[in-house]
């Protein structure tokens, strides 16, 4: 602890290039490892010469301050120090700095906006740290309160989303090649709440279907991951539905299509599936990564919920494609929570209404003992070997 806070000095932005860098190294290092992260999270005046040192001149210097902070807000407790931290700092005043040590190597500490300046990164097309400041902001807003103050700036500016999005959809926006996949991941973070799924589904900008498209974006899974996620975290809320399951069936499609193979369907089955779906090449493939299938028909069961919602998706063939694709995963894709997510949606779907008596599942009671054993049996079927 003490080694540490005597390493503050020299990480002052007035200090020699050559001291800066050696008390960077040091701390950038320590960040590797849980105990180090946490001994730099306990003094406060090192996060502080971190925040200063992201703005270094010399951008090696800026870049090794902006990936210690990606180290120390990779989990919750230190992304939410670390804001809290650059919230909280206050001016210094003259008197207190007589009463300082070093004095001469110190600067009048401000607050440090630490959304605010993550987000000029990302939006500034010549910056080159844009892809580590959009990483930074991706751990933060993993916090519900963080996304909260995210989305207050976000308010403030309404450009300034613009900008994120633009950013996102245009390939090779930054100039200096920073791909800005995690703005997908941002974007999802900001959905954990209701302002941010209202921001982007009620936009008169259309945000969500700027951003859709990318569900299918093959050079990153960070990216389409992020925009998958957007999509399960619309449909856990009853309130989008209508807008998700909207015609024409373009964002069903976007949920749809990673599920879908080569198969062939029969001519009546071709007309139930949405034009998009119909007639797949014989090179089509299925979404590779196991957790973005899982995710996909999280969505499809959330829009199981109400009987007009499940009338629709029969309609569109949805059945069809999931019998279909509980084929595959069982013979190649064989990951047991993909299939009993699947199972889930069919074992719904294939009911009748009639069958069902029930127009809404959200607004059923279940005790806590049927919770408990359904989780018992979801555990039990996976631990069955394929």
């Amino acid at each position: 602890m003490e080694s540490l806070t005597e390493l503050v000095q020299f990480m002052q932005p007035s200090q020699r290039l050559d001291l800066k860098k050696i008390a960077l190294t040091h701390v950038l290092g320590l960040t590797g490892t849980e105990e180090g992260k946490c001994a730099i999270l306990s003094v406060d005046d090192l996060l502080t010469a971190l925040f200063h040192l992201t703005a270094d001149e010399s951008l090696a210097l800026a870049k090794d301050a902006v990936l210690a902070l990606i180290n120390l807000t990779a989990d919750e407790s230190g992304a939410i120090k670390v804001y809290n931290t650059s919230r909280e700092m206050q001016p210094v005043t003259m008197y207190s700095l007589f009463h300082i040590q070093l004095v001469r190597n110190f600067v009048l500490l401000q607050a440090y906006e630490l959304i605010a300046t993550a987000i000029s990164h990302i939006i500034n097309e010549n910056s080159n740290l844009a892809d580590p400041w959009s990483m930074v902001l991706s751990n933060l807003t993993r916090e519900e309160s963080i996304a909260y103050g995210t989305l207050d700036i976000l308010d403030e500016n309404p450009a300034l989303m613009t900008q994120l999005i633009k950013a996102f959809t245009k390939l090779q926006y930054n100039k200096n090649k920073a791909k800005l996949d995690y703005l997908g991941p941002i974007f999802c973070n900001l959905t954990q709440t209701h302002r941010g799924r209202e921001l982007l589904c009620r936009s008169k900008c259309n945000l969500l279907d700027k951003i859709l498209p990318f569900s299918t974006y093959e050079e990153s899974i960070i990216r389409r991951g992020g925009v998958i996620g957007i999509l399960k975290n619309i449909c856990f809320d009853p309130l989008y539905h209508e807008i998700i399951l909207r015609e024409p069936d373009d964002i069903l499609n976007v949920i749809l299509y990673p599920l879908c193979g080569p198969e062939e369907f029969t001519d009546e089955e071709n007309e139930l599936l949405p034009m998009e779906l119909q007639y797949l090449p014989d090179t089509k493939t299925r979404e590779e990564d196991p957790g973005l299938r899982k995710m996909l028909l999280e969505c499809l069961l959330q829009l199981c919920a109400t009987r007009k919602s499940r009338e629709h998706l029969r309609s569109k063939g949805v059945y069809e494609i999931l019998r279909e694709y509980h084929k595959w995963e069982q013979q190649e894709g064989r990951h047991k929570d993909c299939l009993l997510a699947c199972e889930n949606v069919v074992d719904i779907l294939i009911k009748k209404e009639e069958e069902i008596l029930v127009d809404n599942y959200k607004t059923i009671e279940v005790s806590k003992d049927m919770k408990e054993k359904f989780i018992q049996e979801d555990e039990e079927y996976l631990k069955d070997p394929l």
